[in-house]
């Protein structure tokens, strides 16, 4: 058994606050004679925490770059690490700061000088199953029976995710957070999120910037606001509650078994009320009113509430330290050409017990003609294949399986020089082998498995962990 250790990064940038955090996953290589090599993470911990700083920002419709890129240098340092160090985690803007104009070119500019194998990404989904990782819903979701939910609230958004039995199974934001209404210790508006107006003027609520509001209606609005929120997970009226959602949901919630709140507001739920505007308005804005009208309205409810294990630093350490996984121990892939980031997966699920070759090879021209039509063909690669249901394969099988890929493939993406196949069992380099023998001389194959992925995923591939397995992350960026 080997033991090996990787150094993975977390950068948060939320609509108050920035977060930085390193931690250290301990890998090890199983195998012997008799078995083939498995690699699993075995323990995660965090090592170095930053301050939390408040989100640079230029204007109402910019993130400051250049001060996000000293804060990220200096943490650096004060950890003592250097960029090459970094084999896996995430760079992640979330909440009303993702909607800056800037906001992609940030993301960009920040992955390129965070390390070698960084995820660069957005989204509330993700940010919510991120922050479920990190309260430590997910956790508690193995260890119960039933569904249990993190509610991660911020200054701009509350991002919720629904884990059952370890899974992420359903994903809701709304436009509930501390900084989306801010205010001097006078009580006098200072801004109001264009997000909240509708819900505002649909519950009667003459907010405007300048007027000076009082301490009651003050907690009035917050409760209002909490009990639109939570009519998703409880019942009971919604206070045109949909005027908050991020968007619509098809579908009602499952009954909840557990409910953890994380984020800013999740740290200060179970702190007194405030007793004036001056407290209310102590961080320039709604937040720890907010947070107290949640506690009070979960009082009277049947909800069972846990403590979160992390509350503000919960999508971080989830996007730092939870975030990675690894690839089976047995691939096939071109260690030149990682990392490679954000490949959109496609599905074809195979049923082994009845191998229909006709079949298969309908569906995976299917598959290479929507990729066509949904993905950059210059991309390379354009997006990855993914084989699901496949518990059992011959020989036969398996050639059949490669020849009906790679046709197709170099119909599509004839100008791709790189194919990534994933698979859910062990058969990643067998595949591998055969893809290269059916595609064209120079095309490169990346072929992993024990990968665990739905369709609609995001991968990354990241840099070998432990023997030959790879460092990888799934990226799950909405829910139906």
């Amino acid at each position: 058994m080997i033991e090996n250790w990787i150094t993975s990064i977390g950068l948060d940038v939320g609509t108050s606050t920035t977060k930085f955090i390193v931690s250290r996953l301990l890998i090890e290589n199983r195998g012997n004679s008799f078995t083939l090599p498995t690699c699993q993470i075995m323990d995660r911990s965090v090592i170095y925490a930053s301050q939390i700083y408040k989100t640079p920002l230029i204007n109402e419709y910019e993130i400051d770059i250049n001060h996000l890129s000293d804060i990220l240098s200096f943490e650096y340092k004060q950890a003592g690490l250097m960029f090459e160090n970094v084999q896996a985690g995430a760079v992640i803007i979330t909440g009303e700061t993702a909607q800056k104009q800037n906001a992609q070119t940030i993301i960009n500019y920040l992955a390129e000088r965070a390390g070698d194998f960084v995820v660069a990404t957005a989204g509330a989904d993700l940010e919510g199953i991120l922050a479920g990782k990190g309260s430590g819903a997910k956790k508690r979701s193995e260890e119960t029976e039933g569904v249990v939910a993190n509610i991660d609230i911020g200054g701009g958004t509350a991002n919720a995710a629904l884990f059952q039995n370890g899974k992420a199974i359903r994903t809701l934001t709304f436009h509930v957070g501390g900084r989306l209404i801010r205010l001097t210790e006078r009580g006098e508006i200072e801004y109001i999120s264009h997000f909240i107006r509708p819900w505002l003027q649909s519950n009667h609520f003459d907010f405007q910037v300048g007027h000076t509001v009082s301490f009651e209606l003050l907690k009035e609005v917050c409760l209002y606001m909490s009990k639109s929120m939570l009519s998703y997970f409880m019942g009971g009226p919604n206070t045109s509650a949909e005027k908050l959602l991020f968007s619509s949901i098809s579908s009602p919630l499952p009954q909840l078994k557990q409910i953890i709140f994380s984020g800013n507001i999740g740290k200060m739920i179970h702190e007194k009320e405030p007793a004036s505007l001056k407290e209310v308005a102590k961080f320039g804005d709604i937040g720890p009113m907010l947070a107290y009208t949640l506690n009070l309205i979960l009082k009277d409810s049947s909800l069972l509430v846990k403590l979160a294990k992390e509350t503000s630093r919960a999508t971080v350490i989830g996007a730092g330290m939870q975030n990675t996984e690894l690839s089976g121990a047995t691939i096939f892939v071109n260690e030149q050409l990682l990392p490679l980031k954000n490949i959109p997966i496609l599905n074809v699920s195979i049923d082994s017990k009845k191998w229909e070759p006709k079949v298969f090879k309908v569906e995976v021209e299917k598959v290479m003609n929507q990729a066509k039509q949904l993905f950059v063909e210059t991309k390379d690669p354009p997006f990855a294949l993914g084989l699901s249901g496949l518990e059992y394969c011959s020989y036969k099988m398996l050639q059949s399986i490669a020849a009906d890929i790679c046709t197709p493939f170099r119909k599509y993406f004839p100008y791709s020089n790189c194919m990534v196949v994933i698979c859910e069992n062990d058969m990643a380099k067998a595949l591998g082998q055969a893809l290269k023998i059916y595609s064209p001389e120079g095309m490169q194959i990346m072929s992993i498995d024990q990968v665990d992925f739905t369709y609609g995923d995001y991968i990354d591939l990241g840099l070998p962990a432990a023997g030959e397995a790879i460092s990888i992350t799934v990226k799950t960026l909405a829910f139906g």
